[in-house]
C-alpha cells in the first residue's frame, strides 16, 4: 500500500471520527489496522497523522459551528475524494477491510446517522453493496450469543442454537463463550470475532472481545481446553456440497514394492473427502511422484487399494472415466498450437455431445477465468523458445484437466520454476477448485508460508515412502517441534507477521547427529522408520466407510472413435501446419533430394556416338543406382518423419490416458498423417528426379512403389518411437535399421554371393525377404524394364528368344555333358554309378521339361529307370536333339514376330527412325544388364539335384511368390500376378504387420521384458 493511500485512509477514519469525543476505543481501531500494515516505529507516526488530522477537523468545527448542514455536505465530498482515491489502488478483499475497519471505528462507541451516512457513502464508492453492508453492521454490532439468522453466518459454541434456522452451526463443546463468522460471498472472505471470558488465539494471537479478524487460509481458533478448529472446518460449513455429488477418497494399506523387489511406498492409510485440499511433501527420493502416481491410477499398487466412493481404481477404472484428472510436472502442451488451440482440442475430446458452438464457449470462458484470454492466439512456444511466460504455461497445464472438470484432481510440482507470484496464482487456481467441491492432491516444494496455509491437510513422507505425518499444515510445525523437544514448541508463526517457515519441518526430520567433537555427522537423529512409528502411535485412524457409493455424473462424455481420430488428426495437422520450419523442411526435403540426386547422376558420354551436349536415356548407367538409391531415401524420409512422433507425444498420452481415449483412433490418426506426409514427399521427388533424368511414362508407377516404401519406414520409425526413451537412442538406431536394408536389398552384394548360412542360389533368402528394400527395387527395376513404352511392345518375343535360347545353348549342353558321364559309367560296367548325380540331374530334368512340353513324348516311362543300356541312351540323345529342334523354332518364329514389329515402328514415321527414338527414349541399357544378369560368368549352375538358370532373370518366370530376384511374375493363390503387384502387396502386407506391433505395443513390451530380466540377472551376480 503506497504512503497516499495509506495518508487517505487515515484521512477518511479522521473525517467520520466523533470530532468532539472521540474515545480511546476508536483510537485503538485506527491502531489495529495500522498495526496490520506498518511496523511498530511507522504505527506511532501515523497515529500521530491521525491526531494532526483529528484536530484539523475539529478546529474547522468550532468555526463553522451552528452549520451542521453544509459541514455535512463539504464532509461528504471529501469522502467521496478520498475513497476515489482509494479505489484506484485497493483491490476489492483490502476495501472491504478498510470498511469494516471503518465499522469498528464508528461503533466503537456511541454513534451518530451521520457517521452512519458517511460509512454508507463509503461502501456505495468501493462498490460493496447493500446487502453485504447491511451483513458487516450486523455481524459487527452483534453481542454475546446474537448472530443474524441468514446463510452467511456461522456461530461456534458448546450448545446448540434453538434460535436460528438458517445460519450454521458448530458445536464445540469445550468452548467457553462464542465465536461467530461471517462469509461475503461475493469476495470469498471470512471474517471472524469472539465473545466470551476465555483466551482464544487465532494463528498465535490472542482474539480481543469484539474485534474483527480476518480468517484466511492456515488461520485456527485454539487454546488449551478446545480442540483446534481449522478454516477447512469453517469453509466446509458454508461449501454444504451435495450428499450425491460427494467424493469419498479412501487409501487402504496401500504399498508399492519396486520390480527390483525394494520398497517404493511402506503401508498407509488416508481418507480424504470432497473439498479437500491435500498438499503432499517430502525430501528427494522420498516417493511423492510414485505416491501421487499409485493415488490416481498410473501405477498398480503392490498390495491395497485406492477406492472413490467404493470402487477400486486400478481394478476397476472405467466406472471412474472421467472422475479422475492428472496434471504432471512436465509441460504437457502442444507447443505448435495457440493458447486456445490447446484447449479447444483437449475439449472436444471430452465433450461429445457438445456442438463446435457450446465447446468454444466452454474453453473462452475458462480462459477468461485463467487469466488466458489476452494471450488466447499466441502460440504456446517451447520452453527454449518462449512464447508464454512459465506461470501461463502452469495454468494451461492445469486448464487442460479443469475443461472437464475432474472430481479428484492430481498435481505434481505445479509451483517449480515459477516467481513466488505466479506460484501464488496457481495455487490460487487450485484452491478456488477444491472450494467449488473437487478434491485436489498437491506434491509441493518449498512453498511460501501463505501456500503452506491453503493447503486444508499436509502428508508428509519420508526417505524410502514413509508416511510420518497427516493432518493440519500449521499444526505440522508445532507436532515435529514437540518430538524434538524445542524450547518454542508452541509457537508455529512468527508472532508478528503470522508466517510459517516449512522449512523448519525438513529441517527437523533432517537433524544429524553429532559427535563427540561437536561435529554435525552424516547420520540422522531420527530414521524414517522411526519417525513414522511415532506418527502411527500417535495415530487415531480414519473411518473408511462409505457412504456414497454413487459416482457424480457430468457433461464429460468421450467422442466416439471416428470423432477421436478426426480430432486428434486435425490437431495434429494444425501443429504441423503452425511449425513453419517443421513444414519446409519435409516439403522441400523430397525434391532436394531428388534434385541433387538425378543431378548426379544424370551421366553421358561420348562413347555410344552421342555429343557432350547431348543426354540420351537408353545410355544413362546410373540408372540402377537412382533407383536403388531412391528406395534408400524413401526408407530414410519415411523414418525420420515419424521417429519422433509418439516419443514427443508421450506425455500428452500418459495426461489423455486419465481420459481413456482410444488408441486405435490416436494411432491411426498419427499413422494417416504420416502417410500424407510421405505421399507428398515422394511425390515431389518422382516429379524432380523423373524430370531431370527423362524417366518417361513411369511417374505413378515410381511414386507408388516409394510411397509405400516411406509407408513402411513410417510404421518401422512409429515403432521404435513407441519403444524407446531417448530421441539421442532412436537416432543411433536409424542407420542401424537402414544398414541391413542396403546390404539385403540384393544390390550391393548379391544374393548367391552373400555368407553361405544366408545365400540362396535358386530364390531370394529369407533374410531379404524381410527387407523392405528388396521387394520395393525388385518392383521398381523389373517394371522399369518390362512396362516401359519400348519394352512392353517386345517383352513377349524377348521372353521366349531367351528361354528358347537358354534351353537350346546351356540347358541342352549340360545335359549332353551329364549323357556322356553315364555313357563313360556304362561302358566300364560300374553298375554303382547308374543312379549317379549325373544320371540324377537328367532324369529331374527331363522330367520337369515334359511338364511344360506334354507334346513332346519320350515314348518310354523315365520315371521308373534305374539302368539303362546303350539303346536307352539312345532314345535320350534323339530325345535331346527333338527339343533342340523344339527351341529352335521357337526362337526363330519369337525373332522373325520381334523383326516384323521392328519393321512396322520404322515405317510409321518416314523423316525418324521410330524403333531407334522409342527405344533411347524408354530403354535403359545399364538397366538391362543388370535385370539380365549380364556380367555373370555361370550362365548355369548345379544345385542340389537341378539346373539353375542363373542368366535372363528377368525373362525366366517365378514359381511361387518365394522366387528368384528379378522374376517378372510370381505365383500367389494359384494365379500368375506382375512381381510390381505382388511386391506392393508384401510392403502393404509389411506396413499392417508393424501397425500391429505398434498397437498392441509388442516391440516395447519385448524391450521391457528384456531391460527387466537384465536387472534380475545383475541382482542374482551381485548376491
Amino acid at each position: 500500500m503506497s504512503e497516499r493511500i495509506l495518508k487517505a485512509l487515515i484521512q477518511l477514519f479522521a473525517l467520520i471520527a466523533k470530532v468532539d469525543n472521540i474515545g480511546s476505543d476508536g483510537r485503538m481501531v485506527v491502531k489495529e489496522f495500522l498495526n496490520q500494515q506498518l511496523n511498530a516505529e511507522l504505527v506511532e507516526d501515523y497515529l500521530q497523522i491521525f491526531e494532526d488530522f483529528l484536530e484539523k477537523h475539529q478546529k474547522i468545527s468550532k468555526r463553522k459551528e451552528g452549520k451542521e448542514k453544509k459541514r455535512t455536505a463539504v464532509n461528504s465530498v471529501k469522502v467521496l475524494r478520498i475513497c476515489s482515491q482509494i479505489n484506484e489502488e485497493l483491490g476489492q478483499k483490502q476495501k472491504f477491510i478498510v470498511l469494516l475497519r471503518l465499522l469498528e471505528f464508528v461503533f466503537s462507541e456511541a454513534y451518530t446517522e451521520q457517521e452512519i451516512e458517511f460509512v454508507k457513502t463509503v461502501a456505495s464508492t468501493f462498490n460493496i453493496s447493500d446487502e453485504e453492508l447491511a451483513d458487516c453492521m450486523d455481524f459487527v454490532l452483534s453481542k454475546q450469543g446474537d448472530v443474524p439468522d441468514r446463510d452467511n453466518f456461522l456461530i461456534i459454541s458448546k450448545a446448540t442454537q434453538d434460535s436460528i434456522e438458517r445460519a450454521k452451526n458448530m458445536l464445540n463443546k469445550s468452548l467457553e463463550g462464542y465465536i461467530k463468522v461471517l462469509k461475503v460471498e461475493s469476495m470469498g472472505v471470512y471474517v471472524a470475532k469472539y465473545d466470551g471470558e476465555e483466551s482464544i488465539f487465532i494463528n498465535g494471537q490472542t482474539m480481543k472481545i469484539g474485534q474483527v479478524y480476518l480468517l484466511t487460509h492456515g488461520s485456527s481458533f485454539r487454546n488449551a481446553k478446545i480442540k483446534p478448529i481449522y478454516f477447512s472446518d469453517v469453509s466446509a460449513l458454508f461449501r454444504g456440497f451435495e450428499a450425491k455429488k460427494e467424493i469419498s477418497f479412501v487409501v487402504d494399506q496401500l504399498r508399492y514394492d519396486f520390480p527390483a523387489g525394494n520398497t517404493g511406498i511402506h503401508e498407509m492409510d488416508l481418507v480424504e473427502k470432497s473439498g479437500g485440499f491435500v498438499g503432499i511433501m517430502g525430501a528427494s527420493g522420498a516417493g511423492k511422484s510414485t505416491f501421487l502416481s499409485l493415488l490416481n491410477g498410473g501405477v498398480k499398487p503392490t498390495s491395497g487399494s485406492v477406492k472413490i466412493n467404493g470402487i477400486d481404481i486400478h481394478e476397476n477404472p472405467e466406472a471412474l472415466e472421467g472422475v479422475i484428472g492428472n496434471v504432471s510436472q512436465d509441460d504437457l502442451l502442444m507447443e505448435d498450437l495457440t493458447v486456445f488451440e490447446n484447449l479447444f482440442f483437449n475439449a472436444k475430446l471430452c465433450f461429445d455431445s457438445y456442438p463446435v458452438q457450446e465447446v468454444v464457449k466452454k474453453v473462452v470462458e475458462l480462459l477468461k477465468a485463467l487469466g488466458l484470454y489476452e494471450i488466447r492466439r499466441l502460440k504456446v512456444g517451447s520452453p527454449l523458445n518462449k512464447k508464454i511466460s512459465g506461470g501461463q504455461r502452469k495454468r494451461l497445464n492445469i486448464g487442460l484437466e479443469l475443461i472437464r472438470e475432474p472430481q479428484v484432481l492430481f498435481v505434481d510440482e505445479p509451483t517449480s520454476g515459477l516467481s513466488s507470484r505466479d506460484s501464488e496464482n496457481i495455487m490460487d487456481l487450485l484452491k478456488e477448485m477444491a472450494l467449488t467441491g473437487k478434491l485436489v492432491f498437491v506434491v509441493i516444494h518449498q512453498p511460501s508460508s501463505d501456500i503452506f496455509k491453503m493447503f486444508d491437510n499436509l502428508l508428509v513422507l519420508d526417505t524410502g515412502g514413509y508416511i510420518i505425518y497427516y493432518g493440519n499444515p500449521v499444526d505440522s510445525v508445532l507436532y515435529f517441534k514437540k518430538a524434538m523437544k524445542h524450547v518454542n514448541a508452541d509457537e508455529s508463526e512468527c508472532f508478528h507477521c503470522g508466517n510459517v517457515n516449512p522449512e523448519q519441518v525438513f529441517n527437523i526430520i533432517e537433524t544429524k547427529v553429532v559427535d563427540e567433537y561437536g561435529n554435525t555427522t552424516r547420520a540422522r537423529k531420527f530414521s524414517p522408520k522411526v519417525w513414522s512409528k511415532r506418527y502411527y502411535e500417535s495415530f487415531l485412524g480414519f473411518d473408511k466407510s462409505n457412504r456414497n457409493t454413487q459416482i457424480p455424473k457430468g457433461v464429460y462424455k468421450i467422442p466416439r472413435k471416428l470423432s477421436q481420430f478426426k480430432v486428434f488428426f486435425a490437431r495434429d495437422l494444425l501443429s504441423k501446419l503452425a511449425n513453419t520450419q517443421y513444414l519446409l523442411i519435409n516439403l522441400l526435403e523430397g525434391p532436394f533430394l531428388a534434385l541433387i540426386l538425378s543431378y548426379l547422376v544424370k551421366y553421358f558420354s561420348a562413347e555410344n556416338g552421342l555429343n557432350l551436349n547431348e543426354y540420351v536415356f537408353r545410355y544413362n548407367e546410373n540408372i540402377a543406382a537412382y533407383l536403388f538409391m531412391s528406395v534408400v531415401v524413401a526408407l530414410f524420409m519415411g523414418l525420420t518423419v515419424s521417429a519422433e512422433e509418439i516419443i514427443r507425444d508421450r506425455k500428452i498420452l500418459k495426461r489423455e490416458s486419465f481420459l481413456n481415449l482410444s488408441r486405435f483412433s490416436y494411432l491411426t490418426a498419427k499413422v494417416s498423417m504420416m502417410f500424407l506426409i510421405s505421399a507428398i514427399q515422394t511425390f515431389s521427388y518422382v516429379l524432380v528426379g523423373n524430370f531431370v533424368l527423362e524417366i518417361e511414362g513411369m511417374f505413378l508407377d515410381y511414386w507408388l512403389v516409394l510411397f509405400v516404401t516411406s509407408c513402411f519406414a513410417n510404421m518401422l520409425g512409429l515403432n521404435i518411437s513407441a519403444t524407446f526413451n531417448s530421441v539421442v537412442t532412436i537416432y543411433i538406431l536409424i542407420p542401424i535399421l537402414l544398414i541391413p536394408q542396403l546390404l539385403l536389398s540384393g544390390v550391393i552384394v548379391k544374393f548367391d554371393k552373400l555368407n553361405p548360412s544366408l545365400a540362396s542360389q535358386t530364390v531370394v533368402p529369407v533374410s531379404g525377404e524381410l527387407m523392405a528394400s528388396r521387394w520395393a527395387f525388385e518392383a521398381l527395376a523389373v517394371n522399369q524394364f518390362m512396362e516401359n513404352v519400348f519394352e512392353k511392345q517386345f517383352y513377349p518375343y524377348h521372353q521366349e528368344i531367351s528361354q528358347a535360347k537358354f534351353k537350346r545353348n546351356f540347358w541342352l549342353s549340360e545335359l549332353k555333358k551329364r549323357i556322356e558321364t553315364c555313357k563313360i559309367h556304362h561302358a566300364s560296367q560300374e553298375k554303382e554309378m547308374l543312379v549317379s548325380s549325373s544320371w540324377g540331374v537328367v532324369r529331374q530334368e527331363i522330367m520337369k521339361e515334359l511338364m511344360l512340353v506334354p507334346d513332346l513324348k519320350l515314348g518310354f516311362d523315365i520315371d521308373g529307370v534305374e539302368q539303362f543300356d546303350k539303346q536307352y541312351i539312345d532314345a535320350m540323345e534323339a530325345y535331346l536333339k527333338v527339343l533342340k529342334k523344339h527351341y529352335n523354332k521357337r526362337y526363330n518364329e519369337n525373332s522373325k514376330m520381334k523383326n516384323e514389329l521392328v519393321v512396322k515402328m520404322q515405317n510409321q514415321d518416314s523423316l525418324t527412325n521410330a524403333f531407334i527414338a522409342v527405344r533411347n527414349d524408354h530403354h535403359n541399357e545399364s538397366l538391362a544388364d543388370l535385370l539380365l544378369n549380364g556380367s555373370s560368368v555361370n550362365k548355369i549352375i548345379e544345385h542340389q539335384g537341378e539346373l539353375v538358370q542363373k542368366t535372363d532373370p528377368i525373362y525366366k518366370e517365378g514359381e511361387g511368390v518365394r522366387a528368384h530376384f528379378f522374376a517378372p511374375n510370381k505365383l500367389l493363390f494359384g494365379s500368375k500376378i506382375n512381381t510390381f503387384w505382388v511386391n506392393i502387396l508384401v510392403l502393404f502386407l509389411f506396413t499392417f504387420v508393424l501397425f500391429l506391433t505398434l498397437y498392441f505395443d509388442l516391440l516395447r513390451r519385448l524391450v521391457d521384458k528384456l531391460g527387466s530380466l537384465s536387472v534380475k540377472v545383475k541382482i542374482s551376480k551381485e548376491e
